[in-house]
């Protein structure tokens, strides 16, 4: 299953994700599955893996993740944008969750909204990742994760960058680790 994340990056993002050993997994933007594939495959401890996309765009391989959970998870899959109160409370009603993968929206707005709307959703010692934290380049001028992600920094949370090429045109993945919860 290709996951549209360069490889080197998401590779670190794994080991990580594995040594944490989430139970409780949340997927912001599932767009064709690629990372939940990697999730649902890697995550042996996990007692739920929620997966949130509006399947508006790209392919919609919703019919293949009950054979990707080979550890037979509790997979809630739902259709909805992650921005619209109806599908926040959904997914609030799975909370808490101690991994969340924000990769829906890419405009600033969209990515703080999902930030703001799912950060307290997240235990203590839980993990919030986000992709395409590179700033915005030429040829993709509306991803502006970056913008989000220097916030975060400068609040003084406590993260980390997994990034292979700085001059790339998208990409990094930015982890933020949430050991203690922040008003």
């Amino acid at each position: 299953m290709p996951i549209f994340q360069w490889e080197e990056e998401f590779s670190r993002c794994l080991e990580i994700f594995r040594n944490h050993k989430p139970a409780r997994i949340l997927e912001i933007g599932t767009y064709h599955g690629g990372t939940l594939y990697h999730w649902l495959q890697n995550a042996p401890e996990a007692d739920l893996v929620v997966s949130v996309d509006t399947y508006a765009v790209g392919v919609d391989n919703r019919k293949l993740y009950e054979e990707w959970n080979i550890y037979d998870l509790d997979l809630k899959v739902l259709k909805g944008d992650s921005r619209k109160k109806a599908t926040i409370e959904k997914i609030r009603g799975y909370a808490p969750y101690d991994w969340v993968f924000i990769d829906a929206g890419h405009y600033y707005e969209e990515v703080r909204d999902d930030w703001e709307n799912y950060r307290p959703m997240i235990q203590d010692h839980g993990v919030c990742v986000f992709h395409d934290i590179l700033p915005p380049s030429r040829t993709w001028p509306d991803i502006q994760v970056w913008w989000l992600w220097k916030e975060i920094k400068r609040y003084g949370w406590t993260t980390e960058e997994i990034i292979a090429d700085p001059e790339a045109e998208w990409g990094g993945i930015g982890l933020v680790y949430l050991w203690t919860q922040f008003p």
